[in-house]
């Protein structure tokens, strides 16, 4: 870690946002998630490509190999459950829209950062808690925003606004346990990043069935 990545971190973190919040509030184009995400993502490859940031490649690894576990999560929700659904995208992988994808990737580099930076800084486990509380509003917000620009929404769901509970609770427990394995990986070769990437995304898809089962018709 070093302060010009620091900065980048928080830079695109305050970026992500104001641009998601504009997307909702004022733009309300669903286009809009599409180029965030692929402008968040083609940044992090841009600057590790300048600088060769080891962290970097291996906190976009890890989301990388958690999208193919990602795509049955949303095949799921979509097709079996019928909860979620898509109202726009660029292009599609099965059910999953092409700034899903990227999302992941940037979402979990930023969060995943964070951990880390803050690990050194007052701790493990206070880190934690702080990511956990901070990306569960952030990412609760999102959902807001992606509604409101008609990006996705979701059915036959109990709601916090247009966000569904299930969604909330599995954004607490996911990013907790991404904070978890992302402190464990830090040290670890990229291999163990990519099968910390498939473990992560087989989380997403258990914690969101289960938050379903538990939360799909809580009023």
């Amino acid at each position: 870690m070093d302060s010009r990545t620091d900065r980048l971190i928080l830079v695109t973190m305050v970026l992500t946002v104001l641009e998601v919040s504009l997307a909702g509030l004022v733009l309300r184009r669903p286009w809009a998630f599409s180029f965030i995400a692929w402008q968040m993502v083609l940044t992090y490859l841009v600057y590790i490509g300048l600088t060769r940031n080891r962290l970097l490649v291996r906190l976009l690894v890890l989301p990388l190999f958690a999208d193919l576990v990602q795509l049955l999560t949303d095949w799921y929700h979509a097709r079996v459950v019928e909860t979620l659904v898509y109202d726009y995208a660029l292009f599609r992988i099965w059910e999953t829209p092409d700034y899903i994808i990227a999302g992941w990737g940037f979402a979990f580099l930023q969060l995943g950062y964070l951990t880390l930076w803050l690990k050194r800084r007052i701790g493990l486990w206070p880190a934690i808690g702080l990511v956990t509380v901070v990306g569960s509003i952030l990412h609760t917000w999102y959902e807001e925003m992606a509604y409101q620009a008609h990006a996705w929404r979701y059915i036959n769901a109990s709601l916090l606004a247009h966000v569904s509970h299930w969604v909330i609770l599995t954004f607490v427990v996911l990013i907790a346990s991404l904070c978890v394995i992302v402190a464990w990986l830090e040290k670890r070769p990229v291999r163990d990043w990519a099968l910390g990437g498939l473990l992560v995304g087989a989380l997403i898809f258990v914690y969101s069935a289960i938050a379903v089962a538990l939360f799909r018709y809580v009023g």
